[in-house]
């Protein structure tokens, strides 16, 4: 098994926010990591000084986290959804080829429009066909304040099956975080880096872990029984 992991994000933030804590982990376990980030935090117009100064910020927040590539597609928030479904289809496709993951980690459809066209995308093309049948786990990450915005039982409600003990990382998370300066608003609390840290030491009080990282998995793949 290739040992690669890749995040799908539909925002930059999301994947610090969601999975900033394995994608550090992982390098000890020697991975190499990929973050795939889908559209901008900016709805259009986009000012391309602002957007280049987000980007910016990502790739500062992904040195921190130790990512070994990053690919930015730019498309407008709130917008993702007017793209053709097969011209975004293709580019993940391709995006999955290319790396080859064993390890793909998406938003959890939750109530933000953005984040439910990216799961749909991405779980059509990690199928386990094609490129899909290298994949061993396809799993959803949580998205501090997006996730719990849903209305519970009317919505997908995430309930994680598979917790990570980030307690070696949790820090790392947290000053990756802190490089999105330009996207964080100190009044949005629900994502913040006190925020970030409840709710890794909620996830750790359920499994006995002191900062846990929880994800729901959509496929688990393995021909052996050892992966």
């Amino acid at each position: 098994m290739k040992k690669k992991i890749l995040v799908i994000a539909p925002h930059p933030d999301d994947e610090v926010l969601g999975a900033g804590g394995i994608l550090y982990k992982s390098k000890k376990y020697g991975y190499k990591t990929k973050v795939l980030t889908i559209g901008t935090n900016f709805t259009p117009p986009v000012e391309k000084k602002k957007l280049d100064n987000c980007i910016s910020e990502a790739k500062e927040a992904h040195k921190v986290l130790r990512v070994d590539k990053s690919v930015f597609f730019n498309i407008p928030a709130l917008t993702i959804h007017k793209e053709p479904t097969e011209v975004l289809t293709s580019r993940i496709y391709y995006e999955i080829k290319e790396f080859e993951p064993s390890v793909v980690l998406i938003p959890f459809p939750d109530m933000h429009q953005d984040h439910k066209t990216v799961f749909n995308l991405c779980t059509a093309v990690t199928r386990p066909k094609g490129v899909g049948k290298k994949i061993s786990i396809v799993a959803c990450y949580e998205v501090p304040s997006a996730t719990y915005y849903s209305a519970p039982k009317i919505e997908p409600n995430f309930y994680p099956n598979w917790n990570i003990d980030i307690t070696s990382s949790i820090k790392k998370k947290s000053d990756a975080l802190k490089k999105y300066k330009s996207t964080l608003d100190k009044n949005e609390l629900a994502r913040s880096t006190r925020s970030i840290n409840s709710l890794a030491t909620f996830r750790g009080s359920q499994v006995n872990f002191k900062f846990a990282e929880s994800f729901y998995i959509i496929r688990f793949l393995s021909k052996n029984i050892i992966i």
